[in-house]
């Protein structure tokens, strides 16, 4: 199933649009992956897993509803590959910024409808407590542990939107960090008075690395998922 919505998150200029799909079985998601550019279906093949194939075609279908949805007429005709690092990357000039991210049972493509945007990370995990047990056990500090305390005190959503902010900050600013992400600090973890995307809840999150600018995320928990943005704009490149 692919949903599309657009929302206006806090200290992003413009709106995002997100796409998420619910990974279909495979017979539903071939057909429709026959949509794609042939490039997209070649890449797809690398994967021995088919699981993880079915993940990146999922993640490709995403990514193109969601630069229709912001009007990019070339997405729908031209294939999005991967760089050296195999990140998702267009194949046509000024494509607007973008970033896609899945989980065992769907995909996310989240598109900046600001053209000043530099670069966007999405990130999702499925809202599971032994996964935030972990997350608990392995990459959140004693610091970061009671910040996530005072706004979530079952330590439910809160460690899963901690690492997935992580992620999306990782992925727009293109740091380079060690295991779990430790070398990123969550410096502020707050809870939202609106949530985008009809979402349950929502959390503001500052992560700091080294000496650059403090990162600021939006994580929101919807149908039960975590997902997290972190956009960079021209005056933090």
């Amino acid at each position: 199933m692919m949903k599309v919505t657009r929302a206006a998150l806090a200290g992003l200029a413009g709106e995002t649009v997100l796409a998420e799909v619910t990974t279909p079985e495979p017979l539903i998601l071939g057909r429709d992956a026959a949509r794609l550019h042939e490039a997209e279906r070649e890449l797809a093949k690398g994967f021995s897993a088919a699981a993880r194939r079915d993940a990146f075609l999922a993640g490709r279908l995403a990514v193109h509803a969601a630069l229709a949805e912001v009007g990019d007429t070339r997405a729908h005709r031209m294939p999005v590959l991967r760089d050296q690092r195999g990140r998702p990357q267009a194949s046509w000039a000024e494509a607007p910024a973008f970033s896609i991210a899945h989980t065992r049972i769907r995909a996310v493509a989240a598109v900046s409808t600001n053209r000043a945007c530099r670069a966007i990370g999405v990130d999702v995990e499925e809202l599971d407590a032994h996964r935030a047990e972990a997350l608990l056990r392995m990459a959140v500090s004693a610091e970061e542990r009671a910040l996530l305390a005072a706004v979530d005190a079952q330590l439910l959503a809160a460690p899963i939107a901690l690492w997935c902010a992580r992620e999306a900050c990782v992925k727009s600013h293109g740091i380079e960090v060690g295991w779990f992400g430790s070398a990123l600090r969550v410096t502020r973890f707050a809870r939202c008075e609106t949530a985008p995307f009809d979402a349950d809840e929502a959390f503001e999150i500052d992560v700091a690395f080294e000496s650059r600018p403090v990162m600021r995320a939006q994580a929101w928990v919807a149908n039960g998922a975590v997902f997290a943005v972190c956009a960079r704009g021209a005056a933090t490149a």
